[in-house]
């Protein structure tokens, strides 16, 4: 037997053994079944997978304040047409940029991925926390962006500590990520590049990024301070500081004010961010323009600046949002998106600002409830957003080559009751569609700009059992 099969075993051993939690600790679980589409335009290749999987997670019970936890997470292609042979030769033969995370984004002919991603001691005291190990932060910046089988994972060390009912504050050292999508951990500086594109350098010429393998850095120091008043005012202020590579700052402001039925609130953004050190890499700062290696992941003085603004109306159970996105010509927002997703107003899933700069962004988000309507655990949220970019080929604003794009969103929830308590299933629909240049002559067989960035709809339908 495997050893996930062994850890997996004893848990469950364990799990039905445990009467009573003060003495034996207790499990949790989950299942996982998620299918994906990824249905582009004629005559591209379109790509699909259904896999299978989930966690287990046991903690151990209180001792002297002290607690521990190690959980196993692992997913299964069940069905899929993903491989290295199964490429789109109209573009680069490039592969599946969505349903390939479904399991290994490094490995197109791997058919599953089981690790360790929780291991962690904590101890905590009245409203302050330490925790040392293999842990599942949620932060803006750094987050489990759970939209595909197995979430990120973080390992280090992370206090949290309340000092009132309006003040608290948390900070962190981080020296090794899991990646989602990926099958091992990494450190820090190897995880950047580890399954995702490195797109180009905001160099004057045109040159690849390649800084995966070639980064120096000694881990992620994380810190936070919030003051809030519940549903009424938070300010919130962050600062990533990836030693010798960039410092970012964020801060988040919101309001939220009722009049009668109707609920107003507001809230603004501020993200900036300076490259430091040698940005990663000393050589592309020491070497003459025709050697350049673009193995830094910010060059020497880049930095950025974004603003975000939104407003929000809510009535009874519906809400409607509208939100604005501007980075600007300082340079390109980045921040790297193996560790999670970006909290911008205008984010929505399946596409990220990460890589842009000199560019503005608007959404219109509507949410609704059914309680009232006796469909109690359905809730649907509709978005639709428009993303101005720089033209795709000028590097120094657009990481990836992206196009400018219009985007709409479905999203419908619906939470079981009764005998099926613990059943949550999803629907999401996106779809992407170019509104810059494409530089797609009819007739060509150049489709870089089109493939995995527009053009597309997908499709995805998750199913979560907790237990």
């Amino acid at each position: 037997m495997k050893l996930s099969g062994i850890a997996a075993f004893v848990l469950v051993v364990l799990s039905s053994h445990a009467q009573d939690d003060t003495w034996f600790g207790k499990v949790q679980g989950q299942i996982r079944i998620f299918t994906m589409m990824e249905d582009n335009q004629e005559p591209l290749n379109d790509y699909e997978a259904t896999a299978v999987g989930g966690k287990l997670l046991y903690l151990t019970p209180n001792w002297n304040r002290f607690q521990g936890a190690v959980g196993l997470y692992t997913t299964h292609f069940i069905k899929d047409n993903i491989s290295s042979g199964n490429v789109e030769p109209l573009a680069s033969n490039k592969n599946s940029r969505y349903a390939v995370g479904l399991v290994d984004s490094i490995n197109y002919d791997a058919s599953s991925v089981t690790n360790i991603g929780e291991a962690y001691v904590r101890y905590h005291y009245e409203k302050n926390s330490i925790t040392l190990g293999r842990m599942k932060l949620d932060t803006p910046f750094v987050n489990p962006q759970d939209g595909r089988m197995i979430p990120t994972f973080e390992q280090g060390v992370w206090i949290t500590s309340a000092f009132s009912n309006k003040w608290s504050a948390q900070a962190g050292y981080i020296n090794a990520f899991w990646n989602r999508n990926t099958p091992e951990w990494k450190s820090v500086e190897d995880s950047l590049g580890y399954g995702y594109e490195m797109g180009n350098s905001s160099l004057e010429t045109t040159v690849a990024g390649n800084y995966r393998g070639n980064t120096s850095s000694d881990g992620l120091f994380i810190a936070n301070i919030r003051y809030g008043i519940p549903k009424e005012f938070t300010i919130d202020v962050w600062d990533y500081y990836l030693e010798n590579v960039f410092n970012l700052s964020y801060a988040d402001v919101s309001y939220t004010h009722p009049y009668g039925s109707v609920e107003l609130s507001y809230g603004a953004q501020y993200v900036y961010q300076r490259q430091s050190g040698d940005g990663g890499n000393g050589e592309d700062n020491s070497v003459s323009t025709n050697a350049i290696k673009a193995k830094s992941y910010m060059q020497e003085g880049e930095k950025s600046t974004t603003y975000g603004v939104k407003t929000a109306i809510k009535y009874r159970s519906s809400k409607l949002t509208f939100a604005y996105n501007q980075t600007t010509d300082d340079g390109r927002f980045l921040f790297p998106r193996e560790w999670g997703k970006e909290p911008l107003y205008t984010f929505q899933k399946r596409e990220r600002s990460d890589g842009s700069g000199n560019s503005h962004a608007w959404l219109t988000s509507v949410e609704h409830n059914f309680a009232a309507q006796g469909l109690s655990g359905l809730d649907v949220m509709a978005g639709y957003g428009e993303y101005k970019k720089t033209d795709a080929k000028e590097w120094k604003y657009n990481k990836y080559g992206h196009p400018s794009y219009a985007q709409w969103n479905i999203d419908v929830f619906y939470r079981f009751g009764g005998a099926l308590k613990g059943l949550r299933a999803e629907y999401l629909l996106a779809r992407k569609v170019a509104r810059g240049e494409t530089y797609q002559i009819p007739g060509a067989s150049e489709y870089n700009f089109i493939f995995r960035k527009n053009g597309i709809t997908q499709q995805n339908f998750i199913l979560n059992y907790d237990f």
